[in-house]
């Protein structure tokens, strides 16, 4: 399940850092093989299942409160990641990548080659803190 939330983020890289925004069509692939992966080699209990997903959803609740500067892709995607993780996991990438995001962002403003407002892309970020969680 690593090596398939490992090719779904770097995807999810190059098109965040491109276009800035996640093709609709890849969530939804990867959503889909998430949820058959998930049944057919993990067979998680519905309770275990529903709690991985609590990052995905946290993250799309702070894109509503905070009106899309977090992006609804952005949460599309740690929802699935949570399905091809477990929460433990996938809530420790998170947590790595806006640590990771922070501390590149103070930065970056101090040398002032962003404003406050800048929009940086979030799955770089959230793909170091993936890889932390791998090599931890």
């Amino acid at each position: 399940m690593r090596y398939m939330a490992a090719a779904f983020i770097m995807m999810c890289c190059i098109f965040d850092i491109r276009k800035k925004e996640i093709p609709v069509l890849l969530m939804a692939a990867f959503g889909l093989l998430s949820l058959i992966a998930a049944a057919v080699i993990q067979k998680p209990e519905l309770y275990s299942f529903l709690y991985s997903l609590i990052p995905g959803a946290a993250m799309l609740g702070l894109s509503l409160c905070t009106r899309e500067s977090i992006g609804y892709g952005d949460g599309v995607v740690v929802l699935v990641l949570g399905v091809f993780l477990g929460f433990g996991e996938c809530a420790f990438a998170v947590l790595a990548g806006l640590f990771l995001l922070a501390i590149v962002g103070l930065v970056l403003l101090m040398f002032k080659k962003v404003r406050g407002k800048s929009r940086m892309p979030f799955m770089p970020f959230l793909a170091a803190g993936l890889g932390v969680v791998f090599f931890v």
